[in-house]
């Protein structure tokens, strides 16, 4: 069985990818510059998410903390 931690890190790296997926649809969506500004700058901060979420993954991986398949 997964570590709880573990999990906590999947289900934010899934929600992290969601909310991209949002944002970037969003601003295809937007009618207005500002709306487009906004939903680009939190499809940045996703992405970042993303990227320090899977590097916590990898650190727990070398760290033989990760048990998740």
């Amino acid at each position: 069985m997964a570590k709880k931690f573990n999990e906590n890190i999947l289900k934010a790296l899934e929600a992290a990818k969601e909310a991209a997926g949002i944002c970037k649809q969003a601003m295809i969506d937007a009618n207005d510059e500002s709306c487009r500004a906004m939903y680009s700058a939190i499809y940045k901060d996703c992405e970042k998410h993303i990227a320090m979420l899977k590097g916590e993954i990898e650190l727990h991986k070398k760290q033989q903390k990760w048990d998740v398949k």
